[in-house]
């Protein structure tokens, strides 16, 4: 640990125990990054759910951590860095919050090393990278929803509700319906027809052709969509 507080003396002067406290100060932030990131995880609703987002959530906290114990060793640090981030323009869009927090990453390191605080450059980017391989290698984030979706049309001479539900239900664990829209068949004497969303769970996921097939041997569909335990990642 001594050469490590001699690795931790910036050009401006000496600090003691640097490397114990930024050590703790990245712990702290990796435990509260994850706790973060699970709430954000298992409280999210819908479908524009991210892995990439709920990765950047820990990275930040570690980056955020990083880049506050360089404004604390030094108040002419904290008006650097305030420059810092004052002048950077990015001409190219990023869109992805993972490459956002590594940008955000790689600025602070620079200017931790640009400031003479070499080893609080190394031990950030080590530590840093290192929960970037583990979220990477656990694959922390990716969620495969539970719940599916079925889309299917047919005509409104041939919808039965009782009869839908009790076929749907020998699948299903539980099922609700998500829309029910009505349209005009290019024919007349076709009649309306009508187009149906159900949010389903099926008791096996193995079992979804089997549901298809029921449905189109039970009742005249003319099409149906059927999306199981699709993977939600980058979705908008």
């Amino acid at each position: 640990m001594n050469l490590l507080n001699e690795l931790f003396q910036p050009v401006q002067g000496v600090h003691n125990h640097v490397a114990e406290r930024l050590v703790l100060a990245l712990l702290v932030a990796f435990i509260v990054g994850q706790l973060n990131a699970w709430c954000y995880k298992w409280t999210h609703r819908g479908v524009s759910y991210s892995r990439s987002f709920t990765q950047a959530l820990v990275l930040i906290s570690i980056t955020s951590a990083l880049s506050m114990s360089l404004v604390a060793s030094n108040s002419l640090v904290a008006v650097g860095l305030l420059g810092g981030l004052a002048i950077i323009r990015f001409r190219t869009v990023v869109r992805d919050a993972r490459d956002t927090a590594y940008v955000f990453l790689c600025l602070i390191c620079g200017m931790a090393a640009g400031f003479g605080f070499y080893g609080t450059a190394l031990i950030g980017a080590v530590a840093a990278n290192a929960t970037g391989l583990y979220l990477h290698m656990t694959n922390f984030g990716a969620w495969h929803a539970l719940d599916s979706l079925l889309r299917f049309r047919l005509g409104a001479s041939a919808l039965d509700a009782d009869g839908l539900d009790s076929l749907i239900s020998r699948f299903c664990r539980r099922y609700s319906i998500i829309s029910v829209d009505e349209s005009v068949s290019p024919s007349p004497e076709s009649g309306p027809t009508y187009e149906c969303a159900y949010k389903i769970r099926l008791r096996d996921p193995g079992h979804g052709p089997d549901l298809v097939a029921a449905l189109k041997e039970s009742f005249p569909i003319d099409a149906i969509h059927l999306v199981v335990e699709q993977e939600h990642e980058d979705v908008a």
